[in-house]
């Protein structure tokens, strides 16, 4: 300890004090800017945290609700597709024109009479309809207006048969008629019709034909 308050050596003792104050400065001014390297270290760090934050942010809350809103409009676009009305639908019955006329005009007792009978449009497009036997029949009625037969009395019913038609392919089949007459249902006796002047209606659905002449002799 007395060593070092009292140096000793060949120099007086002011140069030695003045070395020891000159080692203390320099250890000071080290430590001074260790300090300072260190403090100034921190600072960079504290400035690179928000920065990351704020990038993932921005980057990952748009990115979703851009890919939804893609998403939902092309989703939403076929639906309207699928539902939409198609071009050619159902026969309006104002569209629909029923014919039947006999093949010939005059046919033996006994029969058989055979007739055409035809569903077509008016439609300037092209149309479906069930032609179906249970939306047909062909009547033959008395020139007083009584029934005398009808396609639906030995064979009512039928599967539907819905079939384009147009005003150039209209559906058409020939319906033949045994001479006799019959009741709803196929029941009871079945005599011959007499020789006379008859008429021929034909219907599809609602849709009704003018009566056409038809002579047995």
């Amino acid at each position: 300890m007395s060593s070092l308050l009292n140096p000793v050596g060949a120099k007086p003792a002011r140069v030695y004090w003045r070395r020891r104050i000159e080692i203390l400065v320099v250890l000071v001014i080290l430590v001074l800017f260790v300090g300072k390297a260190c403090g100034g270290g921190t600072q960079p760090v504290a400035d690179n945290t928000p920065i990351p934050a704020v990038t993932t942010t921005s980057s990952a809350t748009p990115t979703p609700s851009a890919s939804t809103a893609v998403i939902a409009s092309p989703t939403s676009s076929p639906s309207a597709t699928a539902t939409r009305t198609p071009a050619k639908g159902e026969c309006k019955d104002s569209q629909v024109r029923v014919y039947v006329t006999a093949e010939s005009l005059e046919n033996p007792v006994g029969g058989p009479v055979l007739m055409r009978f035809v569903v077509a449009t008016n439609s300037d497009t092209t149309c479906l309809r069930d032609v179906g036997g249970s939306q047909n029949e062909v009547r033959i009625t008395s020139a007083s207006g009584n029934r005398i037969w009808s396609s639906d009395d030995c064979n009512p019913g039928g599967a539907a048969n819905v079939r384009p038609i147009s005003k150039s392919s209209p559906y058409a089949v020939t319906v033949e008629w045994n001479g006799k007459v019959s009741k709803p249902g196929c029941s009871g006796s079945k005599p011959e019709a007499s020789n006379g002047s008859y008429a021929i209606v034909a219907r599809n659905g609602d849709v009704k034909s003018q009566p056409e002449p038809l002579i047995l002799n």
